[in-house]
């Protein structure tokens, strides 16, 4: 083997090298940032299941409301037929 070819491996095994280190890095920073999207993917859908449960409970007092006065608007209308 002559010096210029293994000055050419020696190169690129060093880029290589270079390479991997770099893509190490790479990986480790998008793993940290996929588990910060998930923990804030987590809080969100809670929160959404809160308000779900929130919006749900004020329309039953809505319908809560609009039957009470439905049924005070009939009991009216019979005590006047009476």
């Amino acid at each position: 083997m002559e010096l210029d070819e293994l000055n050419r491996l020696e190169e690129k095994v060093k880029n290589l090298v270079d390479n991997l280190k770099r893509l190490k890095g790479e990986n480790e920073h998008l793993k940290r940032e996929l588990q910060q999207m998930k923990k804030e993917s987590t809080s969100k859908n809670q929160e959404r299941i809160e308000i779900r449960k929130r919006v749900t409970t004020l329309i039953e007092m809505i319908d809560s409301l609009e039957n009470q006065a439905n049924n005070k608007q009939q009991s009216t209308i019979n005590k006047m037929k009476e």
